[in-house]
């Protein structure tokens, strides 16, 4: 598995620990140990890095489609704003990846249609 798939899986793996009651201790060990394989006192600070960015990025995202997934009874606009709230969310981790997959030249890239921005009357 790429650094960019372990990363990504482990800081979504490290959410779940902290906030439910699974028990991923062994997913989350397994995790970690294959990230302490790519850690040389070359890059060590970058996969810090992409592991906050990633943990901060997957938490918003946590928090958005908790939000669609509560149960709430919430009007089709609220959850048409929460679904492109959750798009744009997914931008920014794929970005982050992509950003591995570069400096570790390795995985794969998610490939970006850019389609024509439609405004759905959101802020920008």
């Amino acid at each position: 598995m790429p650094l960019s798939e372990i990363i990504d899986r482990y800081t979504i793996t490290l959410l779940k620990s902290e906030r439910t009651d699974e028990a991923v201790k062994d997913e989350l060990s397994a995790y970690k140990d294959e990230i302490e394989k790519y850690k040389t006192s070359e890059h060590e600070e970058t996969i810090e890095s992409f592991i906050t960015r990633l943990y901060e990025v997957n938490g918003q995202m946590w928090d958005s489609e908790g939000d669609i997934r509560s149960g709430a009874d919430l009007p089709l606009e609220e959850v048409g704003r929460l679904a492109l709230e959750c798009r744009d969310i997914n931008c920014i981790r794929n970005g982050i990846k992509a950003e591995i997959v570069d400096t570790f030249s390795e995985g794969f890239k998610e490939i970006q249609v850019n389609y024509k921005k439609v405004d759905y009357g959101r802020p920008e």
